[in-house]
């Protein structure tokens, strides 16, 4: 069992991100839901610190894999194509695990990481997400246009990462599924390709990978599976 010192077990609990075992817990900033609207979700906040740690991290070394603790039942797009992308960046392999949502926003950033797990009890959402367009006319008739291509972009990271669990997916049927919530189970996201396997132990960022092999960055052209790391990859051993 690994060692924990004081200092760590407080930076874990007081700030969510713990630099010594490269751990990052990505959830609601407004714990006690005394949000107007309920739990905070994606928000600035949220982005905002997840982008210091996981560049903090990728400073510290830029090839020992992360590991990204999330429960997001969504939020704001802006936000959370920021986190998407400062996944997509980091040179080091990232281990997303999704712990009670990935919904929405939520579904959308845990496709940046590069093997994706799920809680047995985790619940998945896609869909289009809402706009609230306000302004001019003109005003109005832009912000539609840019919200048009983001939600393209939505569909291309969603087939990207479902293509290979599901060879005759289209765009069409991407776009169907998430022209109104659709609601899969831990199992279900997986047989989906939204998440590349079922959570067993909390061992499983430090015995399986994803991808190629075990330090790999995904790309769209792997075929993604559940790989278990070999023992001299486990002792660090040439």
């Amino acid at each position: 069992m690994a060692n924990y010192v004081k200092e760590d077990i407080d930076r874990w609990f007081d700030y969510s991100y713990l630099s010594s075992k490269r751990m990052i817990h990505v959830g609601s900033h407004d714990a006690e839901m005394t949000h107007s609207e309920g739990e905070s979700g994606t928000d600035c906040q949220m982005s905002e610190f997840f982008i210091k740690a996981i560049t903090h991290l990728n400073r510290i070394s830029s090839t020992q894999p992360i590991v990204i603790h999330m429960n997001n039942l969504g939020g704001d797009w802006y936000h959370g194509m920021s986190m998407y992308d400062a996944i997509r960046a980091s040179t080091a392999h990232i281990y997303g695990i999704c712990w009670g949502h990935a919904m929405s926003m939520g579904s959308i950033i845990i496709q940046a990481c590069d093997s994706r797990i799920v809680a047995p009890h985790c619940t998945f959402m896609i869909h289009d997400g809402f706009e609230g367009l306000v302004g001019t006319c003109k005003s109005v008739e832009a912000w539609a246009k840019y919200t048009a291509k983001m939600r393209r972009r939505m569909y291309e990271i969603y087939f990207s990462r479902m293509k290979p669990a599901r060879p005759r997916i289209t765009m069409a049927k991407i776009e169907e599924l998430c022209s109104h919530d659709t609601i899969y189970t831990a199992d279900e996201a997986v047989s989906q390709g939204l998440a590349d396997w079922s959570l067993e132990t909390l061992d499983d960022p430090y015995k399986f990978y994803a991808t190629d092999n075990q330090n790999a960055k995904w790309q769209p052209t792997m075929k993604l599976g559940k790989h278990e790391v070999g023992d001299e990859e486990e002792t660090g051993d040439e």
